[in-house]
């Protein structure tokens, strides 16, 4: 109980503490301390502050830390700080070789809303541009790998009426199949910037046939973000664990096409006892993937919305009258492969990446850029197993 109430004096008085950390602590540290998951969290918070910050709580003698510790009620052997310090240095090599940038607590560019959140990571992982403007709304838009074409639809049509707006808005998502890979896409069509928020280490994209939409991501000025080290090896729990961050960064949080359990439904929760804004696309009653928004607006967790009218005045900002929705946006002149790639597609239907590239025989790396040019101009759409279709 002791440790309870010393955490929670901490954690509100987090902010004056922040400030008595008067130097950052050199990247290494940070790096260990991310090699350290049971203490790179704003429950341990209290434990990093006795010592004068991150990097102090690794230059503290072993007796030091021993008193520390017990002041705490925090079992020492609980973590190994020689072995994360000695670990840090393969972790920045594959730092220095992907050009990947960390974040902690005591860093200025350090997410205000994601500091607010009771579980917070104290470091975090980036590539990209993570700064955004003084006022900036940050809108996390979720939902099922299984996504349905109209639910798709609906997404875009969504952020297509909020980039009319004079409202400068960031979109997060987590880069999985479905839900998540319309959103990224569509902010990229209607310029909005869009962080993708991963549950492992930045050295890779996965799924791996995301990784152009990350580097368009990238391209575009928006960012990738993972609490997890390159060194550290990927575990499906990972990515429940990244959902408290994107509902963390975010004033609110769309869940668009949901089951009854899944990643969405938890981001939604999280978002929820965060005290931030939940919103869902209601679904016809005998949809499987509409079932868990149709419960979240049953029960009150989360505001019915239809349009991107709606989304503005719950995140309390004005939309404009959207403009008329364009079928296709031509961002490069149509080459002869490309037609090809549509031709074939309409012959065939649904068919395998790797099976296309057998068929036209087009370089490998040229093929992936063409279909990523058309599903940004919605003449294709990409589907879980690395599929292709004509969209209709």
């Amino acid at each position: 109980m002791y440790a309870v109430a010393v955490c929670i004096f901490y954690t509100t008085n987090k902010k004056q503490m922040i400030k008595r950390m008067k130097t950052e602590s050199s990247i290494r540290s940070q790096v260990a301390l991310s090699l350290i998951p049971r203490l790179n969290n704003n429950l341990c918070f209290p434990l990093i502050e006795r010592c004068g910050g991150i990097e102090g709580f690794f230059q503290e003698s072993g007796v030091a830390m021993d008193a520390i510790c017990r002041e705490f009620n925090i079992l020492p052997n609980l973590f190994d700080r020689s072995k994360a310090l000695q670990q840090a240095s393969d972790e920045l090599a594959q730092i220095d070789k992907h050009s990947i940038h960390i974040c902690s607590i005591e860093n200025d560019l350090y997410s205000q809303l994601l500091a607010q959140i009771d579980d917070f990571p104290l470091v975090f992982y980036y590539k990209g541009d993570i700064k955004t403007e003084e006022g900036a709304k940050h809108l996390a838009v979720v939902g099922t790998r299984h996504s349905s074409i109209r639910c798709q639809s609906r997404v875009e049509s969504v952020l297509e009426e909020l980039s009319a707006t004079k409202q400068e808005l960031v979109i997060v998502s987590g880069l999985a199949y479905g839900i998540d890979a319309s959103a990224h896409r569509a902010s990229l069509k209607y310029g909005l910037r869009t962080f993708a928020v991963l549950g492992h280490g930045l050295h890779m994209i996965y799924p791996a046939s995301h990784k152009n939409l990350a580097e368009t991501i990238l391209e575009s000025g928006g960012a990738l973000i993972s609490e997890f080290p390159c060194i550290v090896k990927t575990h499906p729990s990972n990515f429940l664990r990244r959902n408290r961050i994107v509902a963390g960064l975010c004033h609110a949080t769309l869940i668009a096409e949901s089951a009854h359990k899944g990643g969405a439904m938890s981001t939604a929760n999280l978002a929820l006892s965060y005290n931030r804004e939940v919103m869902a696309f209601p679904g016809r009653p005998e949809d499987k993937f509409s079932v868990g928004c149709n419960k979240l607006i049953k029960e009150n967790i989360a505001g019915l919305v239809e349009n991107g009218t709606d989304i503005a005045r719950i995140m309390d900002f004005p939309v404009e009258k959207a403009l008329p929705i364009q079928t296709s946006l031509d961002l490069f002149e149509m080459s002869d492969n490309a037609e090809l790639l549509l031709n074939l597609l309409r012959e065939r239907g649904e068919t395998n990446i790797d099976k296309l590239f057998q068929l036209t025989q087009i370089p490998y790396g040229e093929m992936v850029a063409i279909l990523l040019q058309l599903e940004l101009e919605r003449k294709v759409l990409m589907l879980p197993g690395k599929k292709y279709i004509v969209n209709a």
